[in-house]
Formats: structure tokens, C-alpha cells, sequence
């Protein structure tokens, strides 16, 4: 009886353009109860041919649901990436796939990305990269090249006394 509710099960894998950009997502990975969640701003990057033709195979496959995250999500993920220090790395498409993760609950990133996969190392969601994983979530701060201040905001030149600053992550 259990595996029979393992098989009924849906999957919701969200994915973001590096996905569709490397093919992960058409490598035989996916089941007959495995469904892929785009944010339906995804398009917008992908540039090339191959990558639109990757989406219109898995759209004729009934494989994918474009989807629009809550605003409590988008405020979450933003409020996480933010205390991280990924904000600033993360574009606007990032932000929409993790928070798509925290709507969709039990279901799994795609990803490449550095910042995204952080982001979701500190939300506990799971996340299936292709050629990069990092193997511990990052704290990020900022400091001064010059006089050695240090902001847990990012910053591009120092606020006391101007100099560029350079981002660091601490050390555990």
C-alpha cells in the first residue's frame, strides 16, 4: 500500500533558467508523477533557441506549470537573502523560484546558482544542481579595503571614508 501512494505522489520540482539552460531537466530525471514549476517571469532570460525549445517540449509533455509566487513568500525569501547576504546576488527570477519553493512545500529546486542554493540552504530546501554545489550555507559581510569597517549590508564604497569595499563570508 505504500507504494502504491509513492507512485500517485506528485513531484514539483521549480526550476530556474540555468535548468533549461543546461538540459538537467530533460536528462530522463523526470517521472510519469514529476512536474516542473517555472516563475512565469523564467522566459524573460532565456535567450536562446535551444533553451525556448526546451520549454515548449516540456509544455507539449504537460510537464509545466507557470506560477506566480505569494508576496508572503517573495517577503520571506527577501527577508533570508538579505540577513545571508545573497540579496544583491540574487535577480528577480531567483527570488520568484525560492519563493515558489516555500509555496509549494516538499518540493525541489533546480539549480546551479550560488546565491539560490544558499538562500535555500538556510530555508532547509532542497536543492539538484548540475555541475555546481556548495557544500555549506555562507554568511556575507562587506568590508573596507582602507580603513578595515566592517557592514552586514551590502555596499559598494565605504561609509566612513569611501574607499571600495569587498565581500567576505564568515568563517565557521
Amino acid at each position: 500500500m505504500n507504494e502504491n501512494n509513492d507512485k500517485e505522489r506528485l513531484n514539483y520540482f521549480i526550476v530556474d533558467s540555468t535548468a533549461i539552460m543546461h538540459h538537467f531537466v530533460l536528462d530522463g530525471r523526470l517521472k510519469e508523477n514529476d512536474f516542473l514549476i517555472i516563475p512565469e517571469l523564467l522566459e524573460i532570460e532565456l535567450k536562446s533557441f535551444e533553451s525556448k525549445s526546451v520549454l515548449t517540449i516540456l509544455e507539449a509533455e504537460g510537464k509545466l506549470i507557470r506560477a506566480t509566487p505569494s508576496s508572503e513568500s517573495l517577503e520571506r525569501i527577501i527577508e533570508i537573502a538579505k540577513k545571508s547576504g545573497d540579496y544583491g546576488a540574487l535577480s528577480k527570477i531567483d527570488t520568484q523560484v525560492l519563493a515558489l519553493a516555500l509555496d509549494f512545500s516538499d518540493s525541489v529546486i533546480y539549480s546551479d546558482d550560488n546565491a539560490v542554493q544558499n538562500v535555500s540552504a538556510f530555508l532547509k530546501i532542497k536543492v539538484v544542481s548540475q555541475h555546481f554545489s556548495i557544500r555549506h550555507k555562507r554568511e556575507y559581510y562587506w568590508k573596507c579595503t582602507v580603513c578595515g569597517s566592517k557592514f552586514s549590508q551590502e555596499s559598494k564604497t565605504c561609509i566612513d571614508c569611501g574607499s571600495p569595499v569587498k565581500r567576505f563570508f564568515k568563517r565557521k
